[in-house]
């Protein structure tokens, strides 16, 4: 069927048009398909702009030529009502990732409309959280513009209520939304009805009929009311950029819903299409818990007569035992993983894999910058990939990541590593309460731990909080209560064996090709010049004692490997206090 000029062909079955292209094609509201094309929001003055909403595929090959008449713009909506989790931050990540991939802009909104369960210190909370991420969004509660108001803010819900109280007459004039006086007596007495013949709570629309006298009678009375969507018995339907076509018919699910409680706030369906629409959303990507209200959301667009945006619903993210996350769990808060030692960068990898969209597997040779992360993750964002299946958190997926992100930083460039170093270096002085000339903060010094302990760590604090490391800051004063007496001498003989052997292989330790030839000269001097059985008739091992008198501990890593890594002026100076101690009495 053809409608427009230059034989651009509109489809009946998917009614869009079969070449990503602009076509004027005039506003004849009679023809169907120009209607419906109309409605959903592909007709921008007399021209159709290739868009999603019916075939959500093809969007992506029109982002150029719809730019001039519509910048893609996304948000992220959280309630203030405890910390920011992984979850709302995956989220907020991947809208982040569709605005900058088509170069549109990204707003943070903060949904603060729940008076009940507001935190007050959850939106400074939010901020910080995707602050560290490095998610920054171009508009916000938090980011200075000069022209907020002309891009749709505030972007706090409790400074927009005058906005809300403007549109709820609207939709009371065109008595698409009425007053309901019903109290909670009443309310609860449904609840039970329905409890009863196991039925979903539903209102019955008791009020939906009262004329304009007795609603401003009750009123006058003081009487304290709701304000409720006159929902019609309709199907809706809509294709999801994640989940594919739906179906669903609101008004047999749970009758007309509040669009303003009786403390004159809005609800958060109201708030949020009205919203949307000011702040000229293109995008809605939010969880899936969201599905169910999207066809509510789509009767609301409708009555205002606005087009609504459109629709990706990201997968559940679960616990590993199946159960949904919740923002009450501490261990699931962003800045927890900030505490934990996690690097953004290796968060955001990690949240990459909550939902699709990267077709890159990111625990190969993915990265090659380290300052480079996220602006690789944009490039290789694909919406179209994005999937629908609920995703398990995985901890051994972040730790892996970040472990590798530990050797990228390494190899990133001088910057880099200096930046992991200072990082260490602030790690170690806060843990071991040392001063800032200590050897331990040397640059030389951690620089070759980092280097060392790439392949067994997964975090920085690993260095700091796992006990098998702790021989890298040691504090040798406790030796003399881990010797016991028939130690004592077998020790005195070996600290002498061993600074004598450091003083002449000292150039050779430095060279790994000899470590084989060194560690058999070690050993023939423990076997010449030590007793090699003890009092109880016992084998000794010296090389577990030589480890000992350098870490305090008989297991670790090969003793070789240890003086390399102190250095022979530190493994001189700790063989050196292990001996004033075995002198003492």
């Amino acid at each position: 069927m053809q409608v427009s000029s230059g034989g651009t062909e509109f489809h009946k079955k998917t009614k869009r048009v079969s070449e990503c292209e602009i076509a004027d094609i005039g506003t004849d509201e009679t023809d169907p398909v120009i209607r419906n094309l109309s409605r959903i929001g592909c007709l921008e003055k007399h021209y159709q702009v290739q868009d999603c909403y019916f075939d959500t595929r093809d969007w992506r090959k029109c982002t150029k030529e719809v730019q001039e008449f519509r910048e893609l713009r996304v948000r992220f909506a959280p309630s203030p009502t405890g910390k920011l989790h992984i979850g709302g931050l995956r989220t907020a990540f991947y809208n982040y990732l569709f605005a900058k991939k088509y170069n549109g802009k990204f707003i943070l909104r903060i949904e603060d409309t729940d008076q009940d369960r507001l935190q007050t210190d959850s939106i400074q909370n939010i901020i910080e959280s995707l602050k560290w991420a490095r998610i920054e969004p171009d508009y916000g509660p938090h980011v200075s513009n000069q022209d907020d108001s002309v891009q749709g803010g505030p972007w706090l819900q409790s400074k927009r209520l005058h906005i809300y109280h403007q549109y709820i007459k609207v939709l009371l004039n065109s008595h698409k939304a009425y007053h309901c006086f019903c109290d909670e007596a009443r309310l609860s007495l449904l609840k039970r009805n329905a409890a009863k013949r196991q039925e979903k709570l539903s209102y019955d629309g008791k009020c939906r009929h009262l004329s304009d006298q007795s609603v401003q009678k009750f009123i006058a009375e003081g009487r304290p009311y709701v304000i409720r969507f006159k929902l019609e018995d309709k199907e809706v339907c809509y294709n999801d950029l994640t989940t594919g076509m739906h179906k669903n018919n609101p008004f047999k699910q749970e009758g007309d819903f509040v669009l303003i409680k009786s403390d004159k706030f809005p609800t958060y369906h109201f708030a949020n299409v009205v919203d949307d629409h000011l702040m000229r959303i293109t995008h809605v990507l939010r969880g899936q818990e969201w599905q169910l209200s999207t066809s509510k959301h789509i009767l609301l667009y409708e009555a205002f007569g606005w087009n609504h945006p459109v629709f990706a619903h990201l997968p559940l993210i679960c616990n590993n035992d199946g159960s949904k996350i919740s923002k009450r769990q501490n261990d699931i808060d962003v800045l927890s993983y900030r505490r934990n030692g996690y690097f953004p960068q290796s968060v955001l990898a990690y949240l990459s894999t909550f939902g699709g969209g990267i077709s890159i597997n990111i625990l190969e040779n993915f990265f090659d910058d380290y300052a480079k992360v996220c602006e690789k993750l944009v490039e290789n964002f694909d919406e179209n990939e994005m999937s629908s299946r609920p995703v398990k958190l995985n901890l051994d997926l972040l730790n892996n990541i970040n472990r590798r992100f530990v050797r990228l930083r390494l190899r990133s460039g001088q910057d880099e590593r200096k930046s992991l170093v200072n990082e260490l270096r602030e790690l170690v002085k806060e843990k071991f309460k040392m001063e800032s000339d200590d050897f331990y903060l040397s640059e030389a010094y951690l620089t070759n731990v980092l280097d060392w302990c790439q392949d067994r760590i997964f975090t920085l604090r690993d260095l700091v909080q796992d006990e098998k490391n702790s021989f890298l800051w040691m504090d040798m004063s406790n030796l003399n209560q881990l010797v016991s007496g028939s130690m004592r001498n077998n020790l005195k003989c070996l600290v002498k064996v061993m600074k004598q052997f450091l003083d002449a292989k000292s150039q050779d330790l430095k060279d790994s090709s000899l470590n084989s030839k060194i560690k058999k000269d070690l050993n023939d001097l423990f076997k010449n010049r030590l007793e090699n059985i003890s009092e109880d008739g016992t084998k000794i091992n010296y090389w577990k004692l030589s480890r000992f008198l350098l870490t305090g501990r008989l297991d670790g890593p090969p003793v070789l490997e240890i003086v390399n890594l102190l250095g022979k002026d530190i493994t001189i100076y700790r063989l050196n206090v292990a001996e004033k101690i075995l002198n003492k009495d």
